[in-house]
């Protein structure tokens, strides 16, 4: 959103306790003391109209919504008249007096005016009360009395014709209803600071609120009032000017420098450094002293998508493929934030910072001829107006110590804006790949170079279009050795053959082979059935092996029902174990038949779904069970703990396959296969969190401390009778990944459900790195990513019975404590939304995508999962009824099913039905 100073119109008085009037075609001031000047945002240098009628000065001023005709209210102390701008400019031109319609009288210093919907009803802010007049004849409608201060802002609802919301320098708003005659609700006090400005949102049900310290928030109207973000501007002001002071460091320090060994009150002294000391000296008591108080709010929307002229509507299966990600991916509506040194434009859908025009910075100006740019002063007011076309925002700011008001035009970014930002993408995307040099469309400058530069950062997405490099890590692959077998016996992979010995008793086992029978009933003839029909056994299995052929084709041929409602209704209880223990983590296999609980008893719970009885308990570990995983293949179980190792289970089995005790592989162990023998393989220093499969079960991620291993192995289920303890399963280290900045990692994550190069990690200094395997190497690093370190990551990968655009895969959410839920696009690196509403303040809560991707779950500390809609601000329900802090939750891959645990060792089950 581009920003241009456009014009400076002197006041009669200094602005900055005024309300000033804009509706986007008109703008008006007063131009006297008691008369007020209309001016035309299309010729600025005109003459304005003017409007002579009051007697004492002009305290508010404002336009109504329509457009033609256009309505104008004044007030002040002696009169509240509204003018019907058209008419006025006709009489004017006419030669004859303009009059407009007196609807208030005597009423007192006036510090707010607004028109309703429909300009019928115009409410005024008096002291501590709230009049709403008639627009068309001098009728007090209501009165809305109640708050204990100063009302220092009152406005119609756009959604709800007869709805009010008024705000109070007690702290508090109140929710009106005019046509009822009753108040909707009241807040209690919410801040230690007075609340200064109110804007509702035309394309949302929400209003929000801005106060002198610095504070907005922004609330529901639907449903409970709630509050739905909160956003600290003061704190992205210091952010931004300490980023400034560091640049201003980094370019002083770029220069060329002296390095002395004499004493320090010997070292010669540079008048360019202390001059540079008063110049940050003096900008931080400016810029202090501008303060970070919310003048003004406006929520800036985007025009909406129009059919070109002549098109003619095609049929579904022709049209390309349009979904809800559409709706997400697109250009996101803008909040306008007008504090006394700056201008903000904050995403309304991610609430994060997107361009700050500071007024210490010269602005791009269209005023003068010479000059091209423009010094904007402290502001002590603003009023901000769409144009007809939502193409374009006016703001008036109103100097806060000189009598004039500079009309600012800010450009707002639209459909076509963000197709031609994509075009360029891929234009250089393609350019990097075929090596072409891009020139820019106003010279002939080579930028090559910059597209080379930020290869990586542009192409960064999971489902990549680009083949295996020849020396990728994702080639690597472990191989058993197997050793020729002897004439007359298999050999087995990784088991040693028997040596040849003597015939003799001598030295000899009690038993030979690989089996053990029973001493002294080897001759005994085999029992056999008297009288038992002869039936045929390639028969019987064939029809086995039928029946389960049919049973996989019908699970292949069901599909995740994408028009399903989010679950809601509760289905099943289940108590996991039968002493009360935490669940970390819970997962579905990807066919749906079986949950995977991680508990904090050292233990891992396997159930078979439906819900019914009792499940197979696996215990192998000697800490808290932090997370499980499962194989794609829906066979192995990955399991990670505080006892610094993970283990792979067979479903079938009770006993782990394998264990990853040690970094670098399980090779060198001793006979007994107790220790390694080796010094340098050593152990993991600190527990594993976090251990997923990954790249359609090749390989093995998992995080310890600071570092991200990544291993290749080969299971082998063949079990030695004598020695059940021993394991032919081996895993080698493949590389060992390190963050850029962070000490430890938080989270990670990493899709197994089809090949992808991208895994996500989350370190402990609050910031989310991308790497690519297929390279090696990070790719991308986004610092503070949330205001606390990320704890958990989940990916959209959908689900076996369901398939979205490539776009859809792109997307994941983020969650950090007391920092709330964040969805971003991998492609261009930017927070899509941001989700707040549930209570997350200690506890690590867990994330989950549902199948059909339009919804997500979330756990909570108030005893209670929460389903969010992706496309919206704040949660669709509520799931209370939970005895304790809801831990985790899991969407069922087939069924519009949510799964959620405890930290009591309790599962909920909710469906949609």
């Amino acid at each position: 959103m581009s920003t241009f100073h456009e014009h400076t119109v002197r006041t009669a008085f200094c602005p900055s306790h005024l309300q000033m009037g804009c509706n986007g075609v008109y703008f008006a001031l007063p131009y006297t003391k008691t008369a007020i000047g209309v001016w035309s945002l299309q010729s600025l240098t005109s003459m304005p109209l003017e409007l002579v009628a009051h007697r004492k000065g002009v305290t508010a001023i404002a336009f109504g919504k329509s457009y033609n005709p256009t309505s104008l209210c004044t007030a002040a102390e002696d009169y509240v008249i509204v003018w019907n701008v058209e008419k006025a400019r006709a009489t004017y031109d006419a030669g004859q007096q303009i009059r407009g319609q007196i609807i208030g009288q005597r009423l007192g210093y006036i510090q707010y005016a607004s028109f309703s919907p429909d300009d019928m009803l115009v409410a005024v802010c008096i002291e501590k009360d709230v009049l709403i007049l008639d627009s068309n004849q001098e009728r007090l409608d209501t009165t809305l009395d109640g708050h204990t201060a100063r009302v220092t802002c009152a406005e119609f609802s756009p959604h709800q014709e007869a709805t009010v919301v008024s705000i109070s320098d007690d702290r508090t708003f109140k929710i009106w209803d005019i046509s009822k005659g009753c108040l909707l609700f009241q807040s209690t006090i919410i801040s230690a600071s007075p609340f200064l400005s109110l804007s509702m949102d035309p394309a949302n049900e929400h209003f929000a609120v801005g106060t002198s310290d610095g504070q907005i928030r922004v609330y529901d109207m639907v449903e409970d009032y709630r509050l739905l973000h909160h956003v600290d501007v003061a704190k992205i002001l210091r952010r931004k000017r300490e980023a400034d002071e560091e640049l201003k460091k980094a370019a002083a320090n770029a220069g060329p420098k002296t390095i002395s060994s004499q004493p320090l009150w010997k070292k010669p002294v540079d008048n360019d450094t202390d001059g540079e000391l008063m110049e940050d000296s003096y900008d931080i008591g400016t810029s202090s002293e501008a303060g970070e108080a919310i003048l003004g709010l406006f929520f800036a929307v985007r025009p909406s998508r129009s059919r070109p002229s002549g098109s003619h509507p095609k049929a579904t299966f022709l049209m390309p493929d349009e979904s809800h990600m559409d709706e997400l991916l697109d250009v996101a509506p803008t909040l306008l934030i007008g504090t006394p040194g700056a201008i903000l434009h904050i995403n309304a859908h991610s609430f994060e910072l997107t361009k700050c025009v500071d007024f210490k910075d010269p602005v791009p100006s269209e005023q003068d001829f010479d000059t091209s740019e423009k010094y904007i002063d402290l502001s002590g007011s603003y009023i901000f107006s769409h144009t007809p076309d939502l193409k374009q925002v006016y703001c008036l700011a109103g100097s806060l110590f000189q009598n004039f008001v500079d009309v600012i035009r800010i450009q707002c970014a639209t459909h076509q804006d963000s197709k031609d930002q994509t075009a360029d993408n891929l234009t250089k995307d393609l350019a990097v790949k075929l090596n072409l040099e891009v020139t820019n469309p106003e010279g002939t400058e080579n930028v090559s170079s910059m597209v080379s530069a930020n290869a990586h950062e542009e192409t960064v997405t999971v489902l990549s279009s680009v083949p295996l490099s020849e020396h990728s890590l994702l080639r690597e692959e472990l191989v058993p050795k197997t050793k020729p077998s002897s004439a007359g016996q298999k050999g087995k992979p990784g088991m040693k053959t028997a040596k040849k010995t003597s015939s003799g008793v001598q030295n000899q086992a009690l038993t030979f082979k690989s089996k053990i029978r029973s001493s002294g009933y080897t001759d005994a003839p085999p029992r056999m059935k008297m009288h038992s029909p002869q039936t045929s056994s390639s028969k019987s299995s064939s029809l086995k092996q039928s029946k389960s052929l049919s049973t996989g084709k019908k699970a292949l041929l069901k599909e995740y029902p994408l028009d399903a409602e989010p679950p809601t209704t509760i289905k099943t209880k289940l108590n996991v174990v039968e002493r009360t223990s935490p669940i970390n983590c819970i997962r579905f296999s990807d066919d749906g038949q079986y949950l995977a609980c991680a508990m904090a008893d050292k233990s891992a719970q396997l159930f078979k779904m439906p819900l019914t009885g009792k499940g197979s308990s696996f215990t192998g570990h000697n800490g808290c069970v932090n997370s499980i995983y499962w194989s794609h293949d829906n066979q192995w179980m990955l399991t990670c703990s505080d006892d610094k190792t993970a283990k792979i289970w067979n479903k079938t089995a009770t006993d782990p396959i394998m264990t990853l005790s040690t970094i670098k592989d399980n090779f060198a162990v001793d006979k007994e296969g107790q220790k390694p023998v080796a010094n340098k393989n050593a152990s993991f220093s600190k527990e594993i969190k976090h251990a997923r499969f990954y790249y359609m079960d090749k390989f093995v991620l998992l995080s310890c401390g600071g570092s991200l291993y990544m291993y290749k192995y080969h299971l082998d289920s063949s079990v030695n009778d004598l020695k059940r303890y021993l394991t032919n399963s081996r895993y080698k280290l493949v590389k060992n990944f390190q963050l850029t900045k962070a000490q430890q990692i938080s989270t990670f994550s990493a899709v197994n459900g089809f090949y992808s190069y991208i895994v996500l990690c989350a370190g402990s200094d609050k910031s989310l790195e991308v790497f690519d395997m297929n390279v090696g190497k990070s790719v991308r690093l986004t610092p503070d990513a949330h205001s606390r370190p990320v704890h958990a990551i989940c990916q959209n990968e959908g689900s076996t019975y369901v398939s979205h655009p490539a776009s859809a895969y792109d997307l994941f959410l983020s969650s950090a404590v007391t920092d709330g839920v964040k969805l971003w696009d991998l492609r261009t690196n930017r927070c899509v939304r941001r989700f707040e509403g549930h209570m997350n303040r200690a506890h690590p809560c867990g994330l989950a995508f549902s199948p059909c991707a339009k919804y997500f779950a979330t756990g909570a500390e108030d005893r209670s999962a929460y389903v969010f809609d992706l496309r919206g601000g704040t949660y669709l329900h509520k799931l209370s009824g939970h005895t304790d802090v809801v831990s985790d939750v899991a969407f069922h891959p087939l069924y519009p099913e949510l799964m959620t645990a405890t930290l009591d060792g309790k599962l909920r089950l909710y469906s949609d039905r």
